[in-house]
């Protein structure tokens, strides 16, 4: 079988991982799947791009239109990784070959920017979703849709061994932006003072925001039970003195199955999320994990924790079992294969292409935000200040996240009315700023 998959980018997020684990499946099993990747945006992660190429991937960065023709012809099938991303849409709103055509959804699909519209919906022949059931709402109306969670590299916690160590330890895996950190997550570690507890945070950053956390941090006093790791492939051992797994994502997060909430599971560190985003519906609220209302409620959760060893002890248990019902790696790549089985039984067609070619790019942009288009008019609109984050938006992935309108603006430069979208959403003034090199956050 030839599967040829189209994804947005290859620089080393949960969606190319997810990409890579579905290969080492199959090289478990039989090997008789031969994948390709198209990758539209540059730059490519040399360490992913070596990981693929080892795991029999050929990742194919010329994007010309007749290259592209030729590849999605040759494919069985073509699966497409989707989230919000000018250059993914706008090559669905192109005539492409007939083919069998899958989606897999990165995203929730109901927070802005990253919204599961009509048309999208009705394009390809299945779909799979990697947020929990009962997300996806939108999708009912297709044939053809199975929620399976986005895989994870189990084998990068072979090495993990709970290691003994002086107090409670709470760990923070992923990345530290004002697209995916809570805001408001110095209020949580001073909430709980007092109670014996450190927090070790794990992931990317950028010097600007780390500043930002750290100062927000001080003016808490708080700065000192805190440490910052920094990127970490060694997830194992970035587990191993971690007590609580703590994730409190950001208002309005466009997040489903996150990798970091399987992996904490998967060795039985109990996690604890904030209410309002998909992946906490991978959670069953006082059995696996705990699910907070808001930010005293989850620091009152951590402290309920920190003092109770045996319902620490038997939440990780449950968690650990949960995540080898719901993530084992090997189980799930099974039930991907047996929507590829059924779409191989379908015959290639034709998929008239999304609407708006022809369109400007700001309503290019607007199209693609679907029903809850009118939303965003109203923000952008708006003279309050500031906005409050919700659970469908929120400012900064709307401004600086991918798919957002500083990506869109930095793709587009001509469009003046993504210029002034981004002006109302708190862009730095002045068009060379506007244009930073800094890439979108994932």
């Amino acid at each position: 079988m030839k599967v040829l998959h189209i994804i947005p980018r290859w620089i080393g997020g949960g969606p190319e991982r997810g990409i890579l684990e579905i290969a080492r499946q199959d090289r478990a099993r039989s090997g008789a799947i031969e994948r390709r990747v198209v990758v539209l945006d540059k730059p490519v992660s040399a360490p992913l791009l070596v990981m693929a190429r080892r795991l029999g991937i050929a990742l194919v960065t010329d994007t010309d239109p007749d290259r592209l023709a030729g590849e999605i012809e040759a494919a069985d099938i073509v699966e497409i990784t989707y989230w919000n991303h000018p250059l993914l849409l706008d090559l669905l709103r192109k005539p492409l070959p007939s083919a069998r055509f899958l989606v897999r959804s990165a995203i929730a699909g109901n927070t802005l920017p990253h919204v599961l519209f009509g048309d999208l919906v009705a394009f390809p022949d299945a779909w799979i979703l990697s947020a929990p059931p009962g997300h996806g709402a939108v999708l009912a109306s297709h044939a053809h849709v199975t929620h399976i969670p986005a895989l994870a590299d189990m084998t990068r916690l072979a090495g993990y061994a709970a290691r003994p160590h002086d107090g409670i330890r709470i760990a923070y895996l992923g990345g530290m932006f004002e697209t995916k950190l809570h805001p408001d997550f110095a209020d949580i570690v001073a909430q709980t003072s007092g109670a014996g507890i450190r927090f070790d945070l794990f992931g990317d950053s950028d010097a600007a925001t780390l500043e930002i956390l750290r100062s927000a941090l001080a003016a808490c006093d708080v700065l000192e039970r805190v440490t910052f790791h920094g990127h970490v492939e060694n997830i194992a051992d970035a587990f191993a003195e971690a007590d609580i797994f703590a994730y409190p994502l950001t208002p309005g997060s466009y997040v489903t199955s996150e990798k970091a909430l399987q992996e904490a599971m998967w060795v039985g560190v109990p996690p604890v999320l904030l209410e309002g985003t998909a992946a906490s519906g991978w959670i069953d609220h006082g059995v696996t994990g705990f699910i907070a209302r808001d930010i005293a409620d989850f620091a009152r959760i951590l402290v309920l924790l920190s003092a109770d060893t045996t319902l620490r002890r038997r939440i990780g248990e449950a968690a650990r079992a949960e995540a080898r019902r719901r993530f084992d790696p090997s189980r799930n790549a099974l039930a991907m294969d047996e929507v590829l089985s059924a779409l191989l039984r379908l015959p290639k067609r034709s998929h008239p292409p999304l609407p708006g070619a022809g369109l400007s790019a700001a309503d290019r942009f607007l199209q693609s935000l679907g029903d809850i288009a009118p939303l965003f008019l109203e923000i952008v609109d708006s003279t309050s200040d500031p906005r409050p984050p919700s659970a469908a938006w929120n400012a900064e992935i709307l401004l600086r996240g991918e798919g957002g309108i500083l990506h869109y603006a930095n793709s587009f430069p001509d469009d003046d009315r993504l210029l002034q979208w981004a002006d109302a959403l708190g862009r730095p003034r002045g068009r060379a700023r506007a244009y930073e090199s800094r890439r979108p956050r994932p």
